[in-house]
């Protein structure tokens, strides 16, 4: 018998770090069959080792088939040409994906009952492929990011926006940027499972790299890229010689500069159990962006997770962070190191506490049901609306009839329809 499926098109792998699509669906496998499908690519290879290595590592995985990871969990990783943009390109990667899930689905007996895509360059794929509901859950602004294919993203997304039943986004900023074209849109922030989380302190964990390292420590959680400010910690290491700035993740950028600083310590990835330990040691953590239009639209994942261990954050200006002002201290560049000392100094119990609990209840289970609530509601009132002739995309739903979400899960007065607007500027 068939089983409740979803087809998740994510951004990242399943083993990259931990992030929303990975939170969302561990909950959704709870009551559904989960095909999550491993990056398509965004950015244009380059001739290099570090993209020869992943071809590599991609056609590998490709050809071991699907794989299990948890319970209802199956992961695939297609392989695609990586030149988006290029239509016979982009018209040969969707007839080879799309009838490869079409097999895996019934292979694993599976019906594609929704769609749930965090890429805009799946829609050629998307379109070929049946469903009952059709999810775009927009965390980043892809067209922002280093190397990708602007002109070509854009029209794909343009298509993605126009094809989803509902497009949620995770900041107020994707919101503006993207609802001229979006069939539905509304604004889901990001979560913590804040339990979950914490759990993991209570784990005997070996950090001898971080024990051992004085104190106080300044540091950073995440992937090291184009959009985190290394000039900004370095600035600040050397403003502050008796600080220890230590940074936890990968790199995906030239690093030998800075780890000629002898207070900047980078440990590189751990594993995702391990993060809240790191978090604990630091005695403040750090949000050092750069000033662009991708930060400027993110909703930063790490801030959950520094507030839920309840250290102090210090962070540049974004407008995400806005709503957490009375927990977290906002700093210019050119004010960080004061910043860092001050929020330092400022600490104290019932401060971590405060931090706690203003993220205790956006959990990735609520922010998941509440968007299967969206798709669920709109299934009905669309039936219905088009047995009047009228138009579906004519209807509003506001999201504070949930309030057990605790969050200001609406933005703009609640969900709004945005086909009055949809064929402007096309």
């Amino acid at each position: 018998m068939a089983a409740k499926s979803i087809v998740c098109f994510s951004v990242n792998d399943w083993s990259d770090i931990p992030s929303s699509k990975f939170h969302i669906m561990r909950h959704l496998a709870k009551d559904h069959r989960v095909l999550f499908i491993e990056t398509l690519g965004v950015r244009h290879p380059q001739l290099s080792s570090k993209d020869a290595k992943r071809a590599l590592m991609k056609l590998r995985k490709s050809f071991s088939g699907v794989r299990k990871v948890e319970s209802n969990i199956y992961v695939w990783s297609p392989l695609a040409i990586p030149y988006h943009g290029f239509p016979f390109i982009n018209w040969i990667n969707s007839r080879i994906v799309a009838t490869m899930v079409k097999r895996l689905l019934a292979k694993l007996e599976m019906t594609a009952s929704i769609i749930w895509s965090y890429l805009p360059n799946a829609i050629d794929i998307i379109e070929r492929l049946p469903a009952s509901r059709t999810v775009y859950h927009c965390i980043d602004d892809y067209v922002e990011f280093t190397g990708v294919p602007k002109a070509a993203f854009e029209q794909m997304e343009k298509r993605m926006l126009r094809k989803a039943d509902v497009t949620v986004v995770s900041s107020k900023v994707l919101y503006e940027r993207k609802k001229l074209h979006a069939n539905r849109i509304t604004y889901i922030p990001h979560g913590i499972n804040l339990t979950e989380f914490r759990a993991c302190l209570s784990r005997s964990v070996n950090l001898s790299d971080i024990d051992d390292i004085k104190k106080p420590i300044a540091g950073f959680v995440g992937r090291v890229a184009d959009w985190v400010d290394l000039s900004l910690i370095a600035r600040c290491a050397r403003e502050l010689p008796d600080w220890e700035f230590v940074i936890v993740g990968p790199s995906i950028v030239p690093l030998d500069q800075y780890q000629a600083i002898s207070n900047i310590r980078f440990l590189g990835r751990k594993e995702y159990q391990q993060i809240p330990h790191y978090i604990e040691r630091f005695d403040v953590c750090l949000m050092p962006f750069v000033n662009s239009r991708l930060v400027e639209s993110v909703n930063p994942l790490k801030m959950y997770e520094y507030l839920a261990i309840g250290r102090p954050v210090v962070t540049v200006p974004m407008p995400e962070v806005t709503d957490f002002a009375q927990v977290l201290t906002v700093a210019e560049p050119s004010q960080f190191s004061r910043a860092i000392v001050t929020a330092f100094e400022a600490d104290s119990e019932a401060l971590r506490a405060k931090r706690i609990e203003c993220v205790s209840k956006r959990s990735w289970g609520d922010i998941a049901e509440a968007i299967l609530a969206l798709i669920g509601t709109d299934a009905r009132i669309a039936s219905s609306a088009e047995s009047r002739g009228q138009r579906r995309a004519d209807t509003c739903i506001d999201l504070r009839r949930l309030p057990e979400l605790g969050m200001q899960n609406a933005f703009d007065s609640g969900l709004r329809a945005q086909s009055s607007r949809r064929t402007e500027g096309v």
